[in-house]
């Protein structure tokens, strides 16, 4: 996600990395000046610090998260590393790249973008910031989206009148144990009561603590109306806007010989590459996630199995040859009253069979 703000008349943009637990679903923001691979380190090393050494990362395929995990796993490899580990009775995290085209990004950490990228936007606006009190800003809006409602306790299932219904599970309660009693210990950094006809200035020592969070405070008080009024209501909606969001759906499990078409934003479908699958990744109740596909060209690219369609799967293809050979065994059809094939679908069935039997079209 990336916020432009202006310091000292310098055009800056500035990365924000967002990490949500995938048990607690909290979320943690990391300020970058820049993407490269040391940035990302610190900012995942501060965030080690803050929460501790995870056992599974996933991410996406970006070139520096990727040239970093990297990095990282190689020193966790280390024989020093790896001894030093098993004395302490630690566990290595492990890293894992969901592939291109992959939706289930979106459930994990697009979501958790969208939440904290409206409050930010709707807060800042136009104001100009410089780098520490949007850092500021950006502290509390991991402070509020943290304290959203994720569950209900049990008890809101009972049908006793007189329980009193309990708050809401949040991702602060769910790593503290609690919920954190936060106030603004800043003076004169809540809202100004311009409204007020009877309130004027006053001239005490920290009238240039007033002024210098003019901009701040500004921007606060946006922040907490976008939280108030949209925040909450856009969580109620995306909970119940559709039906059977939750409902098991089987799919067909892509394997290895499989002939598929790539998926492109910028082809047409008539245009889709085509290729066939070498390796595929599996999760953990068995499902395909992700396929390593040849391409015509002799290219292995890795995708996602959302952005693969389909074309000729090897156990179908098997079955149907048998069919075929017994219908045509048994067949008295006459092959001269047959409508010939036009000379495309001939040259494009000549291709499937060799890139199924060669691996190249």
């Amino acid at each position: 996600m990336v916020r432009q703000h202006f310091n000292q008349g310098v055009k800056t943009k500035i990365w924000l990395l967002c990490i949500t637990c995938l048990w607690s679903r909290a979320i943690n923001l990391k300020l970058c000046f820049d993407m490269t691979v040391p940035t990302f380190l610190r900012a995942l090393q501060l965030h080690i610090w803050e929460y501790g050494t995870p056992q599974l990362c996933f991410s996406d395929m970006g070139s520096q998260i990727v040239a970093g995990t990297n990095l990282i796993s190689d020193f966790l490899r280390d024989p020093d590393t790896v001894q030093y580990l098993q004395e302490h009775g630690m566990r290595a995290v492990e890293f894992e790249q969901y592939y291109k085209g992959c939706n289930q990004l979106g459930s994990l950490v697009e979501s958790c973008v969208k939440l904290v990228k409206r409050p930010i936007y709707g807060s800042v606006r136009n104001t100009v910031l410089n780098s520490l009190d949007f850092e500021f800003l950006i502290a509390e809006t991991v402070h509020l989206v943290n304290r959203r409602p994720i569950a209900f306790h049990e008890s809101l299932r009972d049908n006793n009148p007189n329980e009193v219904i309990p708050a809401a599970i949040t991702p602060e309660i769910l790593l503290k144990g609690y919920e954190l009693v936060s106030l603004s210990i800043i003076p004169n950094l809540q809202p100004l009561p311009d409204s007020d006809p009877s309130w004027t200035p006053s001239k005490d020592p920290i009238e240039h603590i007033k002024d210098s969070y003019s901009k701040l405070r500004k921007s606060r008080s946006c922040l907490k109306d976008i939280y108030n009024s949209e925040f909450l209501a856009k969580l109620v909606h995306q909970a119940t806007n559709v039906g059977s969001r939750y409902k098991p759906v089987s799919h067909k499990n892509l394997q290895v010989g499989d002939i598929v078409l790539l998926k492109d934003v910028h082809l047409k479908p008539a245009n889709y590459p085509m290729g066939i699958v070498k390796s595929v990744q599996m999760n953990s109740i068995g499902e395909t996630t992700g396929a390593t596909v040849m391409k015509g060209n002799k290219e292995r690219v890795n995708r996602h199995s959302s952005s693969l369609i389909p074309l000729l799967i090897i156990n179908e293809y098997s079955h149907s040859k048998v069919v075929h050979r017994q219908e045509d065994e048994h067949s008295n059809e006459d092959l001269a009253l047959k409508r010939p094939k036009r000379l495309a679908a001939l040259k494009g069935v000549r291709k499937t069979k060799n890139l199924y039997l060669h691996g190249d079209a």
